[in-house]
């Protein structure tokens, strides 16, 4: 435990001191949100006609209002967007997670940590560690921004459903930190890390009901959004903010135990069997 921990606030100090990425890492969520997020105003494009009687007027906007609730929960879609937001993010934080890991076996810290008398996942362990709450801070300065953007949240939301919140994007980060770090483990350079990452982020964006509802989707796509870490997170994200209930899909919230644990257990066993012979 205090390997890990001392482990785990190295990689902290050295995230708290490179200013300049701390600022980006905050900054960017904002440009998400207040470029993309407000120019995509689903409702506005579904207005009534000039041309159309004024007694049928209200009966056409109930209507428009009940697609739009049907098909993303809410009528406002930026607080849809915006919720699924706050996971892609934890996505887009923990694609790096593993580049310390590249960058200090190219800098040759890496092999004296492997000379001294600590056990291998606690190399691992800290860097998911850190990770997780590096996105956690990122998570809470773009659930403000959302709010001062007009992001509508339930009547009922309360502490309890912020620290379910919380403790959902947690795991999300958790197993996405283990993911990526596991891919670090035996790769050298980091233009390979970077452009794996590139690779893999979009997909699992797009492929997930962060943006446009999945049943909106084919049916292939939806098996492969079925099966994103990033749907089962959103769809418990936005059950606490949105509908503002604690009763929360329990099929989402174990499928993201059990990927977070199976990950956990892999990274754990691989790092003590890959970090053994560089």
């Amino acid at each position: 435990m205090t390997a890990l921990l001392a482990l785990t606030m190295r990689e902290l100090k050295k995230w708290y001191r490179r200013r300049i990425a701390i600022i980006f890492t905050f900054i960017t969520p904002l440009f998400w949100l207040a470029l993309f997020g407000k120019s995509m105003n689903l409702y506005n494009l579904l207005q009534i006609p000039s041309n159309v009687p004024p007694e049928f007027i209200q009966y056409i906007q109930e209507a428009i209002d009940q697609i739009i609730i049907s098909a993303f929960g809410t009528k406002d879609y930026f607080t849809f967007l915006a919720t699924g937001m706050f996971s892609v993010f934890i996505l887009f934080s923990s694609m790096f997670s593993g580049m310390s890991l590249i960058f200090d076996r190219r800098l040759g810290y890496l092999s004296r940590l492997l000379v001294s008398p600590i056990k291998r996942e606690s190399i691992f362990l800290s860097r998911v560690i850190s990770n997780i709450i590096r996105s956690l801070l990122q998570f809470t300065a773009l659930f403000l921004i959302a709010l001062a953007l007009g992001l509508n949240i339930g009547p009922q939301f309360s502490i309890t459903h912020l620290i379910a919140l919380y403790i959902t994007l947690a795991l999300l980060a958790l197993a996405f930190s283990n993911i990526f770090i596991i891919l670090s483990l035996k790769i050298e350079e980091h233009d390979t890390a970077i452009a794996i990452t590139n690779l893999l982020n979009l997909p699992l964006m797009f492929a997930s009901n962060s943006i446009f509802p999945k049943n909106q989707m084919p049916d292939w796509l939806q098996t492969i959004a079925e099966i994103n870490p990033l749907t089962h997170s959103n769809i418990i994200v936005r059950k606490l903010v949105i509908g503002s209930s604690l009763n929360i899909p329990l099929n989402s919230f174990l499928y993201l135990g059990i990927i977070t644990i199976l990950t956990t257990i892999l990274g754990v066993l691989l790092s003590r069997k890959l970090l053994q012979y560089l």
